[in-house]
Formats: structure tokens, C-alpha cells, sequence
């Protein structure tokens, strides 16, 4: 086994939002007024990390530890069942190992800076008897504190990995397939009840109630007690909706993500999964809970305008509808920049610049403050997007350049009269463009921007003037954030066009992660 890298952001004991949290070198737990609310488990020596206890804040404790019925159940946790037809589920009743190996290679916490508790786990998947590494994951995990209302959020997202070949993750064969089994389909993300939850009801996002095997976005568990667990699944992940698997007799669930059968990684690709459970002190109504999946499945976007050479009291109403009408993002708007606090921002996962400090009106200069917020806002992880003259101010200001990608250059760059002309996807692997067809549109098409040297051009069009393909959208990494600009949109009825209106979702979904 590799030595485990062990990277610890947290006292022994802080306190957030009236809640005590708690660490030992092979857990993490969170306490409120002496009661355990949870324990994340991350033990080296049992592999497959996992959440017990879990309770709600009314004192409903929901989860089991390895009942006797199924040893191998841990609370809330992940496991494959199969792997190249390895299996990593079920372990031995006398020796606890799997013949295949679940091992953490790698753990960071954190808490405090963002009132709640994140971890990032790195861990490898390989058969007991080889223990030739055949998957790795990247693990990151999110759990708020609690609102006013006493519920909390687990945020879960994994990057599962194939290394040199490929590999096939499967599940025990269902009904109708060969040596098919009716409780066949199980793997994934679960939860295992203890004996005081059996009588508790699921209903799912379809008003259904103990909806085994259906598909649905997502499934709530309503304990005989009071409180409450909302499964969320995500639009992203694979074979969404994934269809519920509940035995209701232990009690068990889960988004069976491959019920249906089995899914193939290629060779180096990854495969992405996210999911979100609420733990509440009641059971939510079905409109609530569908409030929270469309929340958690929205990115939030503030658009940055009030100042621009351009219209941008029309050109703003645009983008926010095209976002909006995607059904991918939840957008707000600010013109004034000072707004954008750092605390404010905490709020949002992209950040679009539809503002300028060129035209007849200047706007005021930026304090060092704001200056600060915006490009920590971006080091950090956040989203930055900026769209045709959105990308031009500050010359002097290298890292506002850097985030921009593109920017005008006074003297160099130019434009002629707005014309017909081709977008060509320089790029088609990338995934801020994947799956976008070259198109033509009518626009204003720049030639010579200033291209900053860590930018890549994923769509491009040829000038006229210059004889060169020209720059139309780029992106670029800054810090953990992803900036995408579009040089496109010179006016609202230009940003209308089916070509402009794909591209620049696409390209903000990219920064959102969400892509």
C-alpha cells in the first residue's frame, strides 16, 4: 500500500454556525450541542471511506454500520460492484477484505474558510490478488453547516479514471438477463438505514411512492421519526435519471447509476458523477424538494455590467435570457462593481464581464479591495466569462488580461463593418465546444486582439483584412478557475444568432464545471 499523504487544514476542534467540529486522524465528524450530527471515516486500513453515524438536527440518527444481514454496508458510502468482473462490493464474513481493493492514497481537509467542511480524497481500485492498479478516483466532498431551517448538505463529486486499458464497471445481472437476479442492478453511491427506519416512505420526483427501480431525479426517505434524507441525482451524470433501487426492509437505497447494465471506460477517459443529499428535520413537501434539486442543478451566474462602449442595457437582458432559457443556470445581475465583495461572490459559480471602462462615460476607477475579490474569486475555482468588449479594460492589470483571455489593443486590433462569415471550431475535442458544428453568422469580427500567451483559441474566423483566422472564442486556466470569452456579441440582435446563442452557453457551462 502507498504511504497515505495525510494533509490537515483543521484544529482539533473549531466551531461553525453552532456547530462543533471534531477531527481524529481517521475522521472528521460534526457536533451540535454534544450530539454527533455525523463522522465522515476515512481509515486507511478499511478502504472504502463512508458517513456514520448520520443524523438530522431534530435527533433522528438514519444510518447502520455492518449489519449482520450485509457486513459490508458502512452508512452512507460508494462502492462499485464489479470491475473488470472483479468484485468490490461484497466482503469476506470472516476476513472483511473484498477481492477487490478499495485503498485512499490521499486525503486534504478543510474547514472553517467556507462555513462548512470540504474534503478531497484520492483514491485507487485494483484486484486483491494482483494489486495491479486498474482505476483512480478524485474524490471531492462538500458538507455545509446547517440553515435556519436545521438542514445540512452532502455534496459528493468523484472523477473515476481508467489507466492503460480499458475497464468495464458492471452489477449483478437483473431480471431477464442471463443468471439475472431479482435484486441485481445495485452499485454506486448508497444509503444503509438502521432497523428504527423501516416504515419510513420514499416518494420520488415523480409523486411516486415506493418507486423501485424507476427512474427519477431524485428520492426522499421520510423517517417514521420526523426527519428526512433527500437523494438528489444530477443532469450530468451517466444514464440520467438513474433508476432507485430501495429495498425498504433494511432500509436501503440508491441512484442504481448502472442498473441496466454494464458501462465501459476507455483507456485514460473519465468518468464524472455528482450527487447531493439534503438531511433534514422534516419531510420536505414534493415542491420543495424539487425547489432544492433545481437549485443544486442551476449554476449561479452574476453578470457584471452598468459601464460599456456598447449597448448594454439591451445586450444584458439578452444574455441573461439565453442563460436562463438554457435551463442550466440561475442568473443575476449587478451594475455597480463594488458589489462584488468577496463575501458577495461566495454566492455564485460564474462571474460574466459585460463591462468595459471604455465610451464617453468612465467609470470610476476600482479600489484595491474589489480588485483583489475578483481575481481571488477566479484563483479560487470561480467561473469567469466574458463576452465582445467585455474582455477589454485595465491594460496594465496582468492578471485581469489573464482572466480575459483577449482583450482589445489600442492601435493594433480592429474591426470592420458587421458581415457574414464562418465560425470554425479550431478545437472540437475540447469540452467547452464539444459537439458544436462550425456555423455562420453576422457579426463584428475582431482581427489582432491581444491574446494573452496561456489562452488557447477553441473557434476562430477568417479576416479579410488581415488574410489570418482571427480569435472569435478562447479559454484559459487561472488559479483552479476556468475563463471562457467570446469575442462574438457586438449587439443584441447579433448575440440572438442560433450559432452565437450555442457557443456561449457551451463555453459557460465549461467554466460553470458543469461541462
Amino acid at each position: 500500500m502507498k504511504k497515505l499523504l495525510l494533509s490537515l487544514a483543521l484544529v482539533s476542534s473549531s466551531v461553525l454556525a453552532g456547530v462543533e467540529i471534531k477531527e481524529s486522524p481517521s475522521s472528521v465528524s460534526a457536533e451540535l450541542d454534544g450530539k454527533v450530527l455525523w463522522t465522515f471515516n476515512h481509515d486507511p486500513a478499511e478502504g472504502k471511506p463512508y458517513f456514520h453515524p448520520l443524523a438530522s438536527t431534530d435527533g433522528t440518527s438514519f444510518t447502520d454500520l455492518r449489519p449482520k444481514d450485509h457486513p459490508w454496508h458502512r452508512g452512507v458510502w460508494f462502492s462499485w460492484k464489479y470491475i473488470n468482473g472483479v468484485n468490490y462490493w461484497e466482503e469476506s464474513r470472516e476476513t472483511g477484505k473484498s477481492k477487490g481493493e478499495t485503498r485512499i492514497t490521499n486525503i486534504e481537509r478543510e474547514a472553517g474558510s467556507e462555513q462548512g467542511v470540504r474534503l478531497k480524497l484520492d483514491l485507487e481500485y485494483a484486484p486483491t490478488e494482483s494489486k495491479a492498479v486498474v482505476m483512480k478516483e478524485h474524490r471531492s466532498l462538500f458538507i455545509s453547516p446547517p440553515d435556519e431551517t436545521g438542514a445540512y448538505t452532502i455534496d459528493w463529486s468523484s472523477e473515476f479514471q481508467a489507466l492503460e486499458k480499458d475497464l468495464v464497471l458492471d452489477r449483478t445481472p437483473i431480471l431477464g438477463e442471463p443468471k439475472g437476479k431479482a435484486h441485481g442492478g445495485y452499485a454506486g453511491w448508497s444509503v444503509r438505514m438502521n432497523k428504527d427506519m423501516i416504515g419510513g416512505a420514499f416518494l420520488n420526483s415523480e409523486s411516486e411512492e415506493g418507486a423501485d427501480r424507476k427512474p427519477a431525479a431524485w428520492m426522499q426517505f421520510k423517517s417514521p421519526n420526523g426527519g428526512s434524507l433527500l437523494f438528489m441525482d444530477h443532469p450530468d451524470n451517466l444514464n440520467y435519471p438513474s433508476k432507485w433501487y430501495l429495498a425498504q426492509g433494511m432500509p436501503y437505497y440508491s441512484p442504481a447509476v448502472i442498473h441496466d447494465g454494464p458501462h465501459t471506460i476507455q483507456a485514460g477517459e473519465v468518468l464524472k458523477l455528482h450527487y447531493r443529499l439534503v438531511v433534514a428535520p422534516v419531510a420536505m413537501t414534493a415542491e420543495a424538494a424539487s425547489k432544492h434539486w433545481e437549485n443544486w442543478t442551476s449554476s449561479k451566474v452574476v453578470i457584471l455590467t452598468g459601464a460599456n462602449n456598447h449597448k448594454w442595457k439591451e445586450t444584458t437582458p439578452v444574455l441573461e435570457a439565453i442563460l436562463e432559457g438554457s435551463g442550466r443556470f440561475d442568473v443575476d445581475v449587478v451594475e455597480d462593481p463594488e458589489q462584488l465583495t468577496a463575501e458577495f461572490l461566495t454566492n455564485y459559480d460564474v462571474l460574466l464581464s459585460n463591462w468595459n471602462a471604455y465610451g464617453k462615460s468612465k467609470p470610476a476607477p476600482w479600489p484595491e479591495q474589489l480588485k483583489k475579490a475578483y481575481i481571488v474569486f477566479v484563483r479560487k475555482g470561480g467561473g469567469h466569462v466574458a463576452v465582445h468588449a467585455g474582455s477589454s479594460s485595465f491594460d496594465k492589470w496582468d492578471d485581469y488580461h489573464a482572466i480575459c483571455c483577449a482583450s482589445w489593443k489600442k492601435g493594433e486590433t480592429g474591426h470592420g463593418k458587421p458581415h457574414k462569415f464562418e465560425v470554425r471550431i479550431s478545437t472540437p475535442a475540447h469540452p467547452a465546444v464539444q459537439g458544436l458544428e462550425n456555423f455562420e453568422t453576422t457579426d463584428e469580427l475582431w482581427f489582432r486582439p491581444l491574446v494573452h500567451p496561456d489562452a488557447e483559441v477553441i473557434a476562430e474566423s477568417f479576416s479579410e483584412t488581415t488574410g489570418n483566422w482571427e480569435p472569435t472564442a478562447l479559454v484559459s486556466q487561472f488559479g483552479k478557475g476556468r475563463c471562457f470569452t467570446l469575442l462574438l456579441g457586438h449587439d443584441s440582435e447579433k448575440m440572438k444568432k442560433p450559432g452565437f446563442k450555442k457557443l456561449f452557453i457551451s463555453g459557460t457551462e465549461w467554466a460553470a464545471e458543469i461541462r
